[in-house]
């Protein structure tokens, strides 16, 4: 995985050509189509009591210019897990939407893993089920992926929270993420110039990306409100939405955007940044809110602004762990894909380790899912264990070592 090994440091270069980029993008942002794959990849099954529905909404900005391209209205593609109807037996969504699924093709191919040899199982995921109604509203967390990502590849983490009562928004940052899929089949590919140096990136891609998460939860506020504004959802979806209950956790350049986010805006009540720098104001000013932030075992931040043991301007409850074992690359659903594939030959021991080292993929879902549940039930009270008993319970050296 070449292109995303340099990824792995978060704000490297995306090192593939835009002619490479497009062409793969074209032949591959469909599903799959091969017959009879070698493997056939399957994503672990949420843990929690709520069946999951799955929806992807087409969202326009029209009182912002795309950065990237001027002429046109900012437009997103978002994905959304949301407790389901028990009644409903709509058709299992796909684990990835088309982009997702092209990046991962590409990757792969560029590591020697056969395009036609392995395949994702659907999701766990009922598409547009009827969301569940009469038990009362839902908190909505607001996912960012990393830098080059499509929103999909934290489905593991995603139908997991959404299995325990959770509404899980994911943010296809378009003309950043490897590739995304409109209504109608336009697919619109990440123009990130890939000669530019990490700080630029930065300073680029952060404010873009704030600006994304903080549209998408007024467009959630619109819908929740039934005005003519908000998008339109699957039925009852709009009436579980509580927005007195946001959080917001995101990976590499999503975790980065995360603390951001919170920076920008009060609405935003925890966040979890999964291996991501601190980058922005944030890292000057701090925040007033509680912020997780789990790290892989390589992680290049230890000792950077803000990944410091004691945060100096940081007044909210702050927690900085790193997992045991683990990439970069672990806290997205590469563990399991990249996994499964090296268990089946496909794929080198060494470039395995590389990309999600050597930690059990079963135990790294599972630290994560935990972690991010317990954390996030204690943010908005749903536990009886406070935030900073959960915090406590999360730093012990057998769970999870300190940084």
């Amino acid at each position: 995985m070449e292109r995303r090994s340099l990824r792995r440091h978060a704000l490297a270069v995306v090192a593939v050509s835009m002619a490479a980029t497009a062409a793969a993008g074209v032949a591959e942002a469909n599903p799959d189509t091969q017959a009879d794959p070698a493997v056939t990849i399957t994503l672990p099954a949420p843990t929690g009591p709520d069946p999951v529905g799955f929806t992807e909404v087409h969202l326009v900005d029209a009182n912002r210019a795309d950065p990237w391209d001027p002429s046109h209205r900012r437009e997103l593609m978002v994905q959304i897990w949301y407790p389901a109807d028990n009644a409903d037996t709509s058709p299992l969504a796909p684990w990835m939407p088309p982009g997702g699924l092209a990046e991962q093709r590409y990757g792969l191919t560029q590591s020697g893993v056969a395009s036609d040899s392995w395949a994702l199982a659907p999701s766990h995921s009922r598409s547009d089920a009827q969301a569940r109604a009469g038990s009362g509203k839902f908190p909505i967390l607001l996912n960012s992926p990393g830098l080059d990502d499509t929103a999909g590849l934290n489905t593991a983490q995603a139908e997991d929270l959404a299995s325990h009562g959770y509404i899980v928004v994911a943010i296809n940052h378009t003309h950043e993420s490897f590739a995304v899929q409109f209504p109608g089949g336009r697919i619109e590919r990440s123009m990130v110039p890939t000669d530019s140096p990490p700080s630029v990136l930065a300073d680029m891609l952060v404010p873009i990306r704030v600006a994304d998460a903080r549209f998408v939860l007024d467009q959630l506020t619109a819908a929740e409100h039934s005005t003519d504004a908000g998008p339109t959802l699957p039925q009852h979806l709009a009436e579980d939405l509580d927005l007195t209950k946001v959080g917001m956790f995101g990976h590499s350049l999503g975790g980065s955007t995360t603390a951001q986010t919170m920076h920008d805006d009060s609405r935003i009540a925890g966040g979890v940044n999964l291996d991501g720098p601190i980058l922005g104001p944030v890292a000057a000013d701090g925040l007033d809110r509680p912020l997780l932030m789990l790290a892989s075992d390589t992680s290049p931040w230890f000792g950077n602004t803000g990944w410091e043991p004691y945060w100096a301007t940081n007044t909210g409850l702050k927690l900085s762990l790193r997992v045991a074992g683990t990439r970069h690359m672990s806290f997205t659903d590469e563990q399991v894909v990249v996994t499964q594939l090296a268990t089946a030959g496909l794929l080198s021991a060494d470039i395995k380790n590389a990309a999600i080292g050597p930690i059990d993929a079963t135990r790294s879902v599972d630290l994560q899912r935990s972690c991010l549940l317990a954390y996030f039930d204690a943010v908005f009270g749903r536990s009886d264990t406070s935030l900073a008993e959960t915090i406590n319970r999360l730093a012990q050296p057998e769970l999870l070592p300190h940084l």
